[in-house]
């Protein structure tokens, strides 16, 4: 099943009335724009796998053992780019061995907020997608003792803020009380739908949940625009492209536009090339988001 994300931004910003000077009305628009913006994005429930559909649930004779391996999922570029700060709620099943065989996310919202200065719901978009992506990358990473009882379902609670990678701050039973209460900053409001997909995502499977990301094989670094470069432009692009079969890219587009930019950064994607994405081991078309960092 397809990961849909739904976002929702709230954002107040300075009015200029009579009798107000322009620069005063400007430096207070300025100041309100890197004020947080509040948001909310929810990703429903993903279908459970055959490995969590055969688990067992925690208890007391049956608890979570001891993790013996830990990958701390990192703060990705697209969230820096915005300052994103935001909650994960995954689920995890562990085998007969320990190892974490299933990660998919559950039908809780992801909470958060953003630094003001830009609010465009693509980039809001791309930047909870890429800490769902870690989230859900670094937890299929992590190696357990064997339960008692396997395999065994659990959930887990990854924070993200924007001062470094993610933390975990609880992991317990499904619907437990060893799951945290988490209080970012919150605004409770209706949900908007995810931006269309581009007619060439279809037949696409999005990476997250079981789908791990791909392994870059074929890398091009972005040549920067010299343009751009004597003007002193800089900044993060962030892309969303189609990664084919056969591990090429034959389609992308830009989320988070720099326009000096945005052409250097799709030329350099376009030829980059990753191993094939199985699923059931079928190669298999993935959607995923890049970015490019430009920096003199």
């Amino acid at each position: 099943m397809k990961t849909r994300l739904a976002v929702v931004i709230s954002l107040s910003a300075a009015l200029v009335g009579p009798g107000v000077k322009a620069d005063s009305a400007a430096q207070e628009l300025e100041r309100s724009l890197r004020q947080p913006i509040d948001l909310a994005g929810w990703f429903p429930a993903s279908e459970p796998g055959p490995l969590e559909r055969s688990a067992k649930l925690v208890t007391p004779e049956n608890p979570i053992p001891r993790r013996t391996h830990l990958v701390r999922p990192l703060y990705p570029p697209a969230a820096a780019a915005v300052g994103a700060r935001a909650t994960v709620n995954l689920r995890a099943t562990i085998d007969e061995t320990g190892r974490v065989g299933e990660v998919r996310t559950v039908g809780v919202p992801v909470l958060g907020s953003i630094t003001g200065g830009t609010a465009e719901q693509s980039v809001v978009t791309a930047a909870l997608q890429s800490l769902v992506e870690s989230a859900t990358d670094a937890v299929s990473q992590w190696l357990y003792d064997a339960p008692a009882d396997g395999p065994l379902a659990f959930d887990v609670v990854i924070g993200f803020t924007s001062d470094g990678d993610g933390e975990v701050l609880s992991v317990g039973r499904i619907g437990g009380s060893g799951q945290a209460s988490t209080a970012p900053v919150v605004t409770t409001v209706p949900l908007l739908e995810r931006l269309d997909s581009p007619p060439w995502a279809e037949g696409t499977v999005r990476v997250g949940g079981g789908i791990r990301p791909p392994t870059k094989v074929t890398h091009v670094a972005p040549v920067y625009p010299e343009a751009a470069r004597d003007a002193g432009v800089t900044g993060v692009v962030i892309l969303e492209a189609r990664i084919e079969a056969d591990g090429r890219i034959l389609h992308a587009r830009v989320l988070r536009s720099i326009p000096p930019l945005d052409q250097a950064a799709l030329d350099a994607v376009t030829q980059w090339e990753f191993t094939p994405t199985l699923v059931n081991g079928v190669p298999t078309p993935v959607m995923m988001t890049v970015t490019i960092q430009f920096s003199l």
